[in-house]
């Protein structure tokens, strides 16, 4: 299964996305998978360029046709890093992680809210085979593709 299902709410501002998994890694490795240019390029994209500070730019480059822009919002090391996310120039949405300590790894919160309901049902198991490739890059282990995860998963969102 990849790891623990997350959850699809409906809100008055959009629909939230919610994943929560215990990381085999301490904060400060997580953080850097989350907040580095070389970090972000191990497991989420193959382009990357984070300015990693409040106000810092995000730039994410799946392929030649997604793009993800956004502005870091929050920078609280080893804790919470949040920013907004903005794929190829279209509705706006924001992303936030939230790192607590759990024995030597870490718990792993990923929120994303503000998703229109055309956006949201692609994201779910999107977000779920990202999270599944964060995983096993921490663990050292080779990373699941991509959509190999998604085709796995779809059906239970």
């Amino acid at each position: 299964m990849y790891g623990p299902l997350g959850s699809l709410d409906k809100t008055a501002d959009g629909n939230v996305i919610t994943f929560n998994r215990t990381l085999p890694a301490p904060p400060e490795k997580v953080w850097e998978a989350l907040t580095t240019s070389d970090g972000v390029m191990a497991w989420l994209a193959p382009i990357a360029s984070i300015d990693a500070r409040s106000g810092g730019a995000v730039e994410i480059e799946f392929d030649d046709e997604n793009t993800v822009t956004g502005e870091i919002t929050q920078f609280d090391p080893y804790s919470r890093f949040a920013h907004t996310w903005i794929i190829n120039g279209e509705v706006p949405s924001a992303v936030s992680w939230e790192l607590v300590p759990e024995g030597a790894g870490t718990a792993l919160t990923l929120i994303h809210t503000q998703l229109p309901d055309e956006m949201a049902g692609g994201y779910t198991p999107g977000w779920h085979a990202f999270m599944a490739r964060l995983d096993a890059m921490l663990a050292g282990q080779p990373l699941p593709d991509f959509m190999d995860v998604v085709g796995s998963v779809a059906s239970s969102y």
